[in-house]
């Protein structure tokens, strides 16, 4: 592994900054590393949304108290849970097992769950959130839906100053097994008065698949292009705002799109018949729920509204739909293919 060696720069000479540990500094992991991560989880990693803190409250199905405490609880930008296990200097040889006993335990919460800690979690920390707010606030982060399949794979995320081999040789493993776990390591620097902290991933290593063979199960890859397919559905709307070529107003219809999914089209196609209002839709432009739906004058996004009307006919909610492909303008176009037209030309400038 290659010595970092890190410079304080000041007007003379750039000064070598002294590698020191959080209790050299007399700084805890609790009220320290993990309240910074929690002001700024990019810290880790880009786009996660801090769910809990010092989550405790676990059960067996008897009923029987589990004594385990979560450091962190999260949830990244294309919807899976991330389990977060801080430590504040060097990592214990089983600092993975602990984690992934954890993350086998979230695997377990619904939306429900999640919008209930959520809520409980920015009460304590001076914010004033229904669990209402904090379901719409959850989905928001995702998009305006979760998939349910991307909650049951939580990643895993271990925090520390260094890892032992045990550690560093099962999270290769268990990323080659479908686990997905990443080794973040930071480092602290003091000099003179000044302190300094490095956040660094030490596994995986961008382009470590370049040089190694992966044997990757199917299960894994099928979730991993569903969370592709999401975020190009969420990014469907973006896009059609952009390019315009869906004017606010314009009512949008609804088709049955062939595609494998845990419901009939012909009976969906049945249920619209029935109250025609069922399969019109308004475009509004919004952002984030662009799609008024007519049968009950509620916006949505065009995922969640396909969610919506599948769990109203079947009484289950799926864990994923195409949502762009099943609305459709007045030539038959669906909203997939208005995303792709190219924007407008801007006019020019005189």
């Amino acid at each position: 592994m290659a010595i970092e060696r890190v410079s304080i720069i000041d007007a003379a000479q750039p000064v070598k900054a002294e590698e020191a540990r959080l209790a050299d500094l007399g700084l805890r992991e609790r009220a320290d590393l993990q309240k910074w991560i929690i002001a700024d989880p990019s810290l880790i990693e880009p786009g996660l949304l801090i769910l809990t803190e010092e989550y405790d409250k676990w059960a067996t199905p008897g009923g029987d108290r589990v004594r385990d405490r979560l450091d962190l609880l999260a949830l990244d930008s294309e919807g899976h849970l991330v389990v977060i296990e801080l430590k504040r200097d060097d990592a214990p040889d089983d600092v993975h097992l602990q984690a992934i006993t954890y993350a086998a335990m979230v695997s377990r919460f619904t939306e429900e769950d999640l919008a209930r800690i959520h809520a409980d979690f920015l009460r304590r920390s001076g914010e004033e959130h229904d669990i209402p707010k904090a379901l719409q606030a959850i989905r928001a982060h995702c998009g305006d839906e979760l998939d349910v399949a991307l909650l049951k794979q939580p990643r895993i995320v271990l925090v520390a100053r260094s890892f032992p081999k045990q550690v560093t040789s099962s999270a290769v493993w268990l990323n080659e097994m479908g686990i997905d776990v990443k080794l973040v390591q930071f480092r602290l620097w003091a000099s003179g008065g000044t302190h300094v902290m490095t956040t660094s991933v030490l596994y995986p290593v961008p382009g470590l698949e370049e040089f190694t063979v992966v044997p990757a199960r199917a299960e894994k890859a099928e979730t991993a292009q569903r969370a592709a397919n999401s975020t190009r559905n969420r990014k469907a709307v973006l896009r059609i705002i952009d390019n315009g070529s869906v004017e606010p107003g314009q009512t949008l219809r609804f088709r049955a799109f062939p595609e494998s999914m845990a419901w009939d089209n012909n009976e969906i196609e049945r249920w619209v018949a029935e109250d025609p209002r069922r399969g019109r839709a308004t475009w509004t432009g919004d952002r984030s729920r662009p799609l008024r739906w007519e049968y009950d004058g509620q916006c949505y996004a065009p995922t969640s509204l396909v969610k919506e009307m599948v769990e109203q006919l079947t009484g289950n909610r799926p864990g994923y739909a195409s949502g762009p492909r099943y609305w459709l303008d007045s030539d038959g176009r669906d909203l997939a293919e208005l995303a792709d037209l190219p924007g407008e030309p801007a006019p020019d400038t005189p």
